[in-house]
């Protein structure tokens, strides 16, 4: 029944009639309100309990149902026995309560926000897992005679629109302040179509039009998110827990450990088939990921291999280390779908001649890391924490990320101590390089401009490489770049004692 904000009630909770037990017949409220088409469990209650102006936990939950609800997010997956206490309280069907709530045991596909953004993968547990984010459709909401949020648009692979063909709206855009429902336990005017921080109206914003190609790729996820099976495009079929774990290891390969340099590349490569400026300025963003993940499946599976090559990213097996969550046959169905895609480098057969020696040390890897503990070098102290790791089992590309070097550096590091022992791979080589070497780098970065920012060790570092094909660690490269650097070098003294004689002088 429709409701005016300025309306008045008095309400009153009748008692059980006599005869009949209270747990069978609870109090029920004077008023139906209906729920909507696909409408989220929480704003219907936020609609409910609004012309009573009490939060709903307070209208219609007691003691043991709060404590039955447990956690403030309990709307989105509510036990049974809570739903069925809601259905007697309010004179709505469970069946249909039911169909407000999210679906049970999909948690790791839908509860995290913006599962598609380039922040999920650069910097780890950066995705928000507060479940009151939601992202809004303006469209809809200006089309509602009573605005209410869908059910979808709390979970975070929603992106899309699909009656409107439109980007969802995560942040508002006058404070950037993100969107999200109010709290169960909240008392504050149910307005789905302001925005809870400044009261900007979303309808009154311009939408984003969505690409064909997402719009496809984003009703084909909820058909399968139904179904629970995902068909690729060769037409072999994906469950969904798989299908969002592949698309995780997709987008993976693009941010993690990229540089910028190639992910523009890419991006660019994007834009000439989906038209220019079609990912934006900062293809960051949840929408811009489920563009991309179109792109690939389009012209799948030539577009993975495309676009590994263009980020220069690893193969299949080390994109997949990345991902330590997944179970055994998840990991395994989608290594056989990768590696079909993309077979494993052939290598030669002695390529891994070092491991015998790393395998066969006196010291384990607890006795390497004792070591380092009292190691008075830090260059010591870093490759004996490495080799420790690869003593223990650790594939060398991980060990190499924990300590915060290339694999290249620490095979270097391996191939050493096989060839002259354990102290060879510690100690750095003397004479790297030689005196003409020296001199041209010296020149170089004598004539860096100073005008500009002061140059980092790495560059230097680089550079080297680049020129005499030898590597020198960060110490040396720093060394250098101090020793014959232009850039003009503070002296920081040291602090003052004040005397008894300047405090008198003062006084």
């Amino acid at each position: 029944m429709p409701w005016s904000e300025k309306d008045l009630f008095e309400v009153e909770l009748f008692d059980p009639p006599a005869g009949e037990l209270a747990i069978v017949q609870r109090p029920k409220l004077p008023g139906v309100t209906v729920p909507l088409r696909d409408e989220a469990l929480a704003s219907w209650l936020l609609r409910y309990a609004e012309p009573f102006g009490v939060s709903p936990e307070d209208l219609l939950l007691r003691r043991a149902d709060i404590e039955l609800a447990g956690r403030g997010d309990w709307w989105r997956r509510p036990p049974p026995a809570l739903l069925e206490h809601l259905a007697q309280a309010t004179g709505v069907d469970a069946m249909v309560l039911t169909e407000l709530t999210l679906w049970p045991g999909d948690e790791e596909t839908d509860d995290p926000r913006d599962r598609f953004a380039g922040l999920r993968f650069r910097a780890q547990g950066a995705t928000s897992r507060r479940k009151r984010r939601i992202a809004v459709c303006p469209h809809c909401l200006m089309d509602d005679p009573v605005p209410y949020v869908r059910r979808d648009w709390a979970t975070g692979w929603t992106m899309i629109c699909p009656d409107h063909s439109e980007v969802l709206v995560g942040a508002c855009p006058e404070c950037g302040h993100r969107l999200k429902l109010p709290a169960l336990s909240s008392q504050d005017y149910f307005a789905p179509d302001r925005c809870t921080h400044c009261g900007f109206r979303l309808t009154a914003m311009a939408a984003r039009e969505a690409h064909p190609a997402a719009v496809a790729l984003h009703r084909q996820l909820r058909a399968a998110h139904d179904s629970g099976t995902f068909v690729m495009p060769d037409r072999e079929r994906l469950a969904w827990p798989e299908a969002i774990a592949l698309f995780d290891v997709l987008l993976g390969a693009i941010w993690i450990e990229t540089r910028p340099v190639t992910r523009r590349r890419l991006f660019e490569r994007i834009e000439r088939d989906f038209g220019p400026g079609t990912l934006g300025p900062e293809p960051a963003g949840s929408y811009e990921g489920l563009l991309i993940l179109a792109w690939i499946l389009d012209g799948w599976p030539d577009r993975v291999r495309t676009t590994i090559a263009i980020v220069q990213g690893p193969r299949p097996r080390r994109q997949l280390d990345r991902w330590q969550h997944l179970d055994g046959a998840t990991r395994q169905v989608l290594l056989d779908l990768l590696l079909a895609i993309w077979p494993d480098q052939k290598h030669p057969d002695d390529r891994a001649w070092w491991r015998d020696w790393i395998e066969n040390l006196p010291e384990s890897g607890d006795e390497l890391r004792a070591r380092a503990a009292i190691d008075r070098f830090p260059h010591r102290r870093a490759r004996l924490m490495a080799l420790a790791d690869v003593r223990d089992g650790m594939p060398v590309e991980l060990a190499a990320e924990a300590a915060g070097i290339i694999p290249r550096t620490l095979y270097i590091w391996l191939k050493r101590g096989a060839k002259a022992g354990l102290e060879s791979a510690l100690d750095r080589q003397r004479g790297a390089l030689n005196q003409a070497q020296a001199v041209e780098i010296a020149q170089w970065i004598a004539e860096a401009p100073t005008n500009q920012p002061h140059w980092r060790s790495n560059r230097v570092r680089n550079e080297i490489f680049r020129r005499f094909g030898l590597e020198v660690s960060l110490e040396v490269a720093s060394r250098l770049l101090r020793k014959h650097g232009p850039w003009v070098r503070r002296r920081v003294s040291a602090p003052r004692r004040w005397s008894r004689d300047d405090a008198r002088f003062h006084d």
